[in-house]
């Protein structure tokens, strides 16, 4: 029986800049991670932001953020399903692949690691028997180690106390665990490193979870005879429609969106994308948002190939109310509005800056509600505050005249101020930046021309330097 080999990977020493991931950890602020420039420049694990800040000035900080590590882990490992079907992920930091019957596709294990290097620079790749036995290379091995009795103890994946115990037995490698028997092994060290121990040595199984490869319900249908007329065209979407609804529904799977490729004779790409409020496998819906597009298709000098390549989503089987049958035709409404126009669904943002509050995001996405706010918000909001000139009582009064598009306009009502500042744990303090330049004093007024705008003082007024006035707004 061919053995098993895995491959195991994890970041490296690269030429980036010093970085430092930061998490808060009963109110302070520490170094979670480190990469390998600020851990030459002295930086480690666990000390405060302000010590690594003191160390390493010009260290670069991130805030921890474990789910997104995880979601970007997870999908840098269905990416490495290109080289082999089994890929897993390896918190918080490592990759398996299972290259077992896979390596000579790519000329061999030493070209398939190369290849893999070159798409994961700095990263430290290691081959091996078993996983186990993987992990323990990539981490602690020098590059085309392959002795396993000369790593470290801590490679076998064991806790620091765990560690420190075994050190002072005088066991600090793996081999100085050769000698010894089982029962001196469980006695001495534990259940749970003898258990890593038997499976580094391949004595036992290694429990590997495998991600599932994204599933495909792409169809197709190739004619030989080239499609020319729309009724043609119509009733190749149909017939694919139907079968693409069949297979979602064997899936237990929905859409949320829908690419139909039209692949003409003289080798032009012809594409219809539609989009739908909510996940649907609904064939005769669907069917109908494909005829209603096909007059932006131009089939040329015929089309041979046609495609649906749907964006999937869950979708569990649920019984129909047919006595409320409201929200599904506010859905197949919205649907055909998303046909006709490009319409988006904005969803609340974690920043308290006015043109940061808010994403946009696919229409798919549940709406949510925006928190309220103690001042009401202008209609139209500007991508960018506009520079104004104003004319001000105090320096820390509300305008009483502005210069706005070479006009000048003057303000008979106005309420505020009502003070917006930057969201100080998004982004770092640039030292060049003035203290000022961070708050911004946002008032509501009237002019007499009925104008009613948004608009903000940007900084505490400071005698050495004037402050400046923006528009942000403007109010129905």
């Amino acid at each position: 029986m061919r053995q098993s080999r895995f491959c195991a990977a994890k970041p490296g020493d690269s030429a980036d800049p010093p970085i430092a991931v930061i998490a808060t950890e009963r109110g302070v602020r520490r170094v979670h991670t480190v990469n390998a420039a600020a851990r030459a420049r002295g930086v480690r694990v666990d000390l405060s932001c302000a010590d690594a800040k003191a160390i390493c000035p010009d260290l670069l900080t991130r805030p921890h953020d474990p789910h997104g590590d995880r979601d970007a882990l997870e999908r840098l490992a269905l990416w490495a399903q290109a080289f082999t079907p089994l890929t897993a992920a390896d918190p918080p930091d490592g990759l398996w692949l299972d290259i077992t019957g896979c390596a000579h596709l790519w000329g061999g294990e030493a070209r398939l690691t190369a290849r893999l290097q070159a798409r994961l620079p700095g990263a430290r790749i290691a081959i091996a028997d078993n996983a186990s036995a993987a992990w323990a290379f990539a981490r602690y091995g020098e590059p085309d180690a392959r002795d396993l009795a000369a790593l470290p103890i801590a490679a076998l994946g064991v806790d620091e106390a765990t560690q420190r115990r075994l050190r002072r037995l005088g066991l600090r490698r793996i081999g100085d665990l050769a000698p010894l028997s089982r029962g001196e092994l469980l006695a001495g060290c534990g259940a749970e490193t003898l258990a890593r121990y038997d499976r580094v040595r391949g004595l036992a199984p290694d429990i590997v979870h495998f991600l599932p490869a994204p599933s495909d319900q792409t169809v197709r249908e190739q004619h030989a005879e080239p499609l020319l007329t729309a009724a043609q065209l119509g009733g190749a979407l149909s017939r694919l429609c139907q079968k693409l609804c069949a297979e979602l529904t064997v899936a237990r799977v929905g859409m949320t969106a829908l690419t139909a490729q039209f692949h003409r004779v003289d080798r032009r790409l012809e594409t219809m994308r539609l989009g739908f409020s909510h996940p649907t496998r609904d064939e005769a819906h669907i069917r109908k948002l494909l005829q209603n597009g096909l007059n932006q298709i131009d089939p040329g000098f015929g089309v041979e190939v046609i495609l649906l390549e749907p964006v999937l989503a869950d979708m569990p089987d649920s019984q129909p109310n047919w006595l409320d049958p409201a929200p599904m035709d506010e859905a197949h409404t919205l649907d055909l509005l998303l046909a006709r126009a490009d319409l988006q669904r904005f969803v609340p943002r974690d920043s308290h800056i006015p043109e940061r509050s808010a994403q946009r995001a696919g229409i798919s996405v549940s709406p949510s509600s925006f928190p309220q706010t103690a001042q009401p918000r202008p209609a139209v909001l500007f991508a960018r505050p506009i520079p104004i000139q104003v004319i001000a009582e105090w320096p820390d009064d509300p305008p009483r005249m502005i210069l706005w598009r070479h006009q000048r306009y003057r303000v008979f009502y106005a309420n505020g101020p009502e003070r917006i500042a930057r969201d100080w744990w998004r982004f770092a303090p640039d030292p060049a930046e003035h203290e000022t330049e961070r708050i911004r004093d946002y008032y509501y007024i009237e002019t007499q021309e009925g104008l009613r705008l948004w608009v903000f003082r940007a900084g505490i007024y400071a005698s050495e330097r004037p402050s400046g006035w923006f528009i942000h707004g403007v109010f129905a």
